[in-house]
């Protein structure tokens, strides 16, 4: 049995990858444009632009600080006279 599966693997591999193949010009430049495009459109589907882009850990540490936002100061001022 193994000799039967080594001989169609040695066709197969003959067949395909033996000899000589031409290829025109004009063929080869189509076929690298297409491999090109289709390249760069998966970069840009897997690019982590387009899952949205995060600044920061996202570890939980904040600051406190939220720009001036009052209602966010209003807040903070609440929170101050609870500690009192």
């Amino acid at each position: 049995m193994k000799e039967k599966w080594a001989e169609k693997w040695t066709k197969l591999s003959e067949k395909c990858f033996k000899g000589d193949v031409t290829l025109p010009k004009v063929t080869l430049w189509l076929a690298c444009s297409a491999c090109l495009l289709a390249g760069i459109v998966y970069g840009l589907r897997k690019a982590p632009w387009t899952h949205g882009v995060t600044i920061g850990s996202k570890n939980g540490n904040n600051s406190g600080n939220y720009g001036g936002n009052e209602k966010c100061d209003a807040g903070d001022e609440e929170a101050e006279e609870a500690e009192e």
